[in-house]
């Protein structure tokens, strides 16, 4: 847990990480047209993080790759520096941290939590990226939105979508913010390296 903590004491002192989601209007970041209905099956991003939790929060950024139904996430402090990376899938979940270390089963959870203030599945933010919201569980979606839908709850997270990214016909979520309570946390794609879907 030592690369976490200083993972986080490194990246402790944020002014306002939230501000560029103060303004809720959602926001096309290309001129392309959104096909709300195509699904996405494969993605490699960059982008970054930050969450807030009691006043206390942390940042870093991501390399994201996702195929053939496995994430591969490379965590990067705000210096650039690899902190860990993560295996996810159905039947593999593991975190090898800086040091070579890796962790699972409990031990996996904590480190999570420990890079993003709770213990969030990659799963929430692979459903939002591939257009398939409908697969967590008890979402629901505020139906009075005159486009795309952007915003969507259940009983753990409120999430708002303010804006997205295109290439070739793909849409993804690009500023999406999640909170719970006095949770809150920001995923930024600043880059999209390749989409791939039908």
């Amino acid at each position: 847990m030592y690369v976490a903590a200083l993972f986080l004491s490194g990246c402790a002192t944020l002014n306002d990480p939230f501000e560029i989601f103060k303004n809720h209007s959602l926001v096309i970041e290309t001129s392309q047209v959104i096909d709300e209905s195509r699904s996405i099956n494969q993605f490699s991003i960059k982008a970054k993080f930050s969450y807030s939790l009691d006043s206390k929060g942390a940042s870093g950024r991501l390399i994201w790759r996702y195929e053939n139904n496995q994430d591969e996430i490379d965590i990067f402090s705000p210096f650039n520096n690899q902190v860990a990376k993560i295996i996810y899938s159905s039947n593999d979940k593991r975190i090898i941290d800086a040091n070579g270390k890796v962790l699972s089963g409990e031990d996996f959870d904590h480190y999570i939590q420990s890079l993003f203030g709770k213990n969030i599945s990659p799963d929430l933010f692979r459903y939002l990226i591939t257009n398939n919201a409908d697969r967590i569980k008890n979402m629901q979606k505020d139906e009075n939105q005159p486009n795309r839908t952007n915003h969507f709850y259940n009983d753990e997270w409120n999430i708002l979508i303010t804006a997205f990214k295109t290439q070739g016909g793909f849409a993804i979520p690009s500023k999406i913010s999640i909170t719970q309570g006095k949770f809150s946390f920001n995923f930024i794609v600043e880059e999209i390296i390749n989409i791939a879907g039908k």
